[in-house]
């Protein structure tokens, strides 16, 4: 009987997030006004509710967090309005640095956008810390890893020269070109 249940609630889920998607996708199909104002809608939604769901999970009350990233309680509640002008990106990195959590603003295709519109759910929300990724074991070896691409002429633990943000090679770019580590992408 459980097996019956599970199977029908998995199609259930399925059912409703195939329809969430063809009916998001029938608004994006509208107009260009259409997409990129569900993109801020989107953006401004899910930072408020991010923020929300972090502070949720530190159990930081407004004044606790308003004292982490230096700013009013009044900015705070601002923070997780998605009513709100959404924050700068400078706004996010202290939110990031305060929850010790990275921040990742990049631009994306539509389709991968309605990907995320379709999976979100609660848990989706909270991010680990540094601190409690090394002690899940997060970094372990064949977790996580990524692979960049660059200048494949490079011999590798070789580091390029940093003249500036930018290589000679104005098709590469060094991602913390000002950090002791700079990685090499093709851009």
């Amino acid at each position: 009987m459980n097996i019956e249940r599970s199977s029908f609630e998995t199609r259930v889920e399925f059912a409703n997030t195939s329809s969430i998607k063809e009916q998001v996708l029938e608004g994006l199909k509208t107009s260009k006004e259409y997409r990129h104002a569900f993109i801020e809608e989107s953006i401004r939604s899910r930072i408020a509710a991010q923020i929300k769901a972090l502070q949720d999970a530190k159990e930081w009350d407004y004044k606790r967090f308003a004292d982490k990233i230096d700013k009013k309680v009044s900015w705070v509640y601002r923070l997780e309005d998605p009513n709100a002008a959404p924050p700068t990106i400078p706004t996010l990195l202290q939110v990031a640095q305060a929850f010790d959590i990275g921040l990742d603003v990049r631009f994306r295709a539509f389709s991968e956008l309605l990907d995320d519109v379709a999976s979100l759910d609660p848990e989706s929300f909270v991010v680990p810390s540094f601190d409690e990724e090394l002690k899940s074991g997060s970094f372990s070896r064949g977790k996580h890893r990524r692979r960049f691409r660059g200048n494949n002429n490079r011999r590798r633990g070789s580091r390029p020269v940093k003249r500036s943000h930018q290589a000679e090679d104005s098709r590469v770019v060094y991602i913390g070109a000002n950090l002791p580590h700079a990685l090499p992408l093709a851009s």
